[in-house]
């Protein structure tokens, strides 16, 4: 029997931008006199607060053509392991060998972007060309729950542990800095925003160590994916002046349902108005202080 198998790193992708690792890929041709067919393992560790599903896409020159789906479990934190069996010279009947391709493309139905990319050739994922169709999708085996290595580059073993991602280190009165010095939101007469600046995910870093599990919520990553920015600021509520984060969007039913899901129960519009709906604002969650715990006020909202 011979075999040829290399291994490539799975990077997490914030604004197209390459960050931390989250996983590896594994692929290894087995070929005899009966079968040539490549063997895709791939690993991958990301915590999801409710239950999402990963498609995955071979790239190929700026294409990205879907093969499979990974399945996540709600509060899921061990890595994730999957295999999927392909032709070696044809995998998706398009008549390109498995060894044209320039790695597997993620997408995950909350928004997040990964990659894992062993091609030489300079990838810019905003410009990859994503196919909808999901008709096709070779079957996967049944996910394994146990952790596994990664390599940096392709080799015959994977040889590391994937590293774990660091926490930002705390930064005291960092709440009080940002809404300093950071880009100031309009205000408008009436509103119950008292205060805001615009902030990335990564600078919840700066706030108290219990906000970073904020910076894992698929909710306010959509939000932030989709107006590139994120709300930090004081809102009038219940006669209090809170400080909250707050993910920008236009008030709907189904917004509502999703926000509520994953912790941002309250919306804020910008401008005072009677009836949310088709309103833009900002859904709201209190930020928790090192000195004490809030417990969040209850408003009423109106639709």
């Amino acid at each position: 029997m011979q075999q040829r198998r290399w291994v490539s790193y799975i990077y997490r992708y914030r604004e197209f931008v390459r960050c931390e690792i989250a996983g590896f890929i594994k692929v290894q041709r087995i070929s005899n006199k009966d079968t040539d067919v490549t063997r895709i393992r791939m690993g991958m560790k990301m915590y999801k607060e409710y239950a999402c599903t990963c498609y995955a896409y071979l790239l190929w020159h700026g294409q990205a053509k879907p093969f499979t789906a990974v399945q996540f479990a709600a509060g899921e934190r061990d890595t994730i392991l999957t295999s999927v069996e392909l032709p070696w010279s044809n995998p998706l009947g398009d008549g390109v060998a498995f060894p044209e391709y320039d790695g597997v493309y993620f997408v995950c139905d909350d928004g997040e972007i990964l990659a894992g990319i062993w091609s030489t050739e300079r990838y810019d994922l905003r410009q990859v060309q994503v196919t909808d169709r999901q008709d096709g999708l070779v079957e996967q085996e049944e996910p394994v729950l146990e952790y596994a290595g990664a390599g940096t580059k392709p080799q015959e073993e994977p040889v590391e542990e994937i590293p774990q991602i660091p926490l930002p280190s705390d930064m005291a009165n960092g709440y009080e800095e940002m809404l300093t010095t950071y880009p100031k939101l309009p205000l408008f007469a009436g509103s119950q925003i008292v205060d805001g600046v615009k902030i990335a995910p990564q600078d919840i870093g700066k706030l108290d160590m219990a906000n970073w599990k904020l910076g894992v919520n698929s909710f306010l990553a959509h939000g932030y994916y989709k107006y590139q920015y994120l709300m930090l600021g004081k809102v009038k509520m219940n006669k209090a002046e809170l400080h909250v984060i707050g993910v920008p969007g236009i008030f709907t039913n189904k917004e509502r349902y999703l926000a509520n899901m994953f912790g941002f129960r309250v919306f804020i519009p910008v401008r005072k108005t009677k009836i949310l709906t088709g309103n833009f604002g900002y859904w709201v969650s209190e930020i928790v202080e090192s000195e004490k715990l809030r417990v969040p006020h209850q408003v009423n909202v109106v639709s």
